[in-house]
C-alpha cells in the first residue's frame, strides 16, 4: 500500500541524543475534532489483523492536524508535558489507536481507546477476544521502542496508567540491566503487575499526593503525571543523578509529613440525580466510564454500586446517540 503520509506505525522519529526521556500516554481529550471514519466505532467487527490492518489504512489515509504534542489535553497531559519542559527531556507517547509518538511527529485525530465501557473501546470490536497488549503490539515495533530508550543517556521516566503499564511490561522487562537501573517508574502504591526488577525502579508516591498536605493535587486520573511533576520538579533538583534507592528516600522524606486525604462515605443520590452529574462531567471525560467513575466516588463522594453506575451511564450514553 502506498503511503502518502509521514506517519509510520512502529516508528518514532528520533531526534539526537537526548539527556532524560519521558514516556507518557494519550488522553481521550484532544484539540482537534476527528473524521467520524477515525474511531473505533465506525470499524467492522473481525479478528485482531483484520481489525488492526483496516484502522491502520484509515489513520495513513486521514489527514495530519497536529503534532502530538498539541494534540492532547488535559491535565495528566499538560503535566507531563511542563515535567519534560523543566529538565529538558525528549516527550515521548504511548497511543492506543497510533502507536509510540515523539510530541513532535504530526497525528490525525482519532478517538479509540483500550478502555471497557465506552462505545470507541478497540476491544469490543475484535474476535475473538485480544487484551490491550496484543492490539498495541499491531501497532508498534518493540525493538523500535527499546532502542529509542536504550538510546537516553539520563533518566528514563515513565508515567502511564495501569493498562498502558501491562503493555509495556514485555518490553521494559527486556532491557539490559544498565538500561533498567535508569527508569523511574511512577505508578503508585500497587505494583503488583510488575516483575521484580521493574518494582525496584518505582518511586513510593502514594495517596498522599491527593491529600490536603500536597503541594500537587489532584484527581487520580493525573496522579502518575503529578507524582512525575513533582519529582522532576523537587528530587531531580536535589538528586538529579542519584541512583533510585536514594531518590526514592528522598520522596518518603517529603511525603513524611503530608496528611492522607479524607475518606468520606458516599452520599446516596437517586438515579435521576447521578445521571445529571453523568451529563454535567460527560465531556470533560470523554464519556469514560472509568473516569466517570472515579468522578463520582473521589471527587464528588457519591455511592454508586458498579452495576447501577454501567445501567446509568449506558442511559446517558443513548439520550447523546438519540439527539
Amino acid at each position: 500500500m502506498t503511503q502518502n503520509c509521514s506517519l509510520q506505525f512502529g516508528a518514532a522519529t528520533h531526534i539526537g541524543t537526548m539527556m532524560h526521556l519521558i514516556l507518557t500516554t494519550c488522553t481521550n481529550r484532544k484539540r482537534y475534532d476527528h473524521s467520524p471514519a477515525l474511531s473505533a466505532r465506525a470499524l467492522p467487527c473481525g479478528s485482531l489483523q483484520d481489525v488492526s490492518g483496516e484502522w491502520k489504512a484509515r489513520v495513513l489515509a486521514a489527514p495530519q492536524v497536529a503534532s502530538a504534542g498539541d494534540l492532547y489535553c488535559g491535565r495528566s497531559f499538560s503535566e507531563a508535558t511542563a515535567a519534560a519542559g523543566e529538565i529538558g527531556a525528549q516527550l515521548y507517547i504511548a497511543s492506543a489507536g497510533l502507536g509510540f509518538l515523539t510530541a513532535q511527529q504530526p497525528v490525525p485525530s482519532y478517538n479509540l481507546t483500550v478502555s471497557r465501557g465506552t462505545q470507541d473501546c478497540i476491544l469490543d470490536r475484535i474476535t475473538p477476544s485480544a487484551s490491550e497488549a496484543e492490539w498495541w503490539g499491531t501497532l508498534v515495533d518493540q525493538n523500535v521502542i527499546r532502542r529509542t530508550l536504550r538510546s537516553a543517556d539520563g533518566l528514563i521516566l515513565i508515567a502511564v496508567g495501569k493498562a498502558y503499564l501491562k503493555m509495556l511490561v514485555p518490553i521494559l522487562s527486556d532491557l539490559p540491566q544498565e538500561t533498567i537501573d535508569r527508569l523511574r517508574i511512577f505508578v503508585g502504591s500497587d505494583v503488583s503487575m510488575l516483575p521484580a526488577r521493574l518494582m525496584a525502579q518505582t518511586l513510593p508516591y502514594d495517596d498522599r499526593l491527593d491529600g490536603p498536605d500536597s503541594p500537587i493535587r489532584g484527581t487520580r486520573i493525573d496522579f502518575v503525571s503529578r507524582a512525575l511533576h513533582h519529582f522532576t520538579k523537587t528530587v531531580m533538583d536535589q538528586h538529579p543523578k542519584a541512583p533510585v534507592a536514594r531518590q526514592a528516600k528522598h520522596v518518603e522524606e517529603l511525603s513524611r509529613h503530608w496528611g492522607r486525604p479524607n475518606v468520606r462515605p458516599g452520599a446516596r443520590r437517586s438515579d435521576a440525580e447521578i445521571k445529571a452529574l453523568l451529563r454535567q462531567h460527560w465531556e470533560h471525560t470523554g464519556g469514560l466510564s472509568t473516569k466517570l467513575l472515579r468522578v463520582l466516588r473521589d471527587e464528588l463522594a457519591v455511592a454508586c454500586e458498579q452495576k447501577r453506575f454501567s445501567r446509568l451511564a449506558s442511559e446517558v450514553r443513548h439520550e447523546g446517540m438519540s439527539t
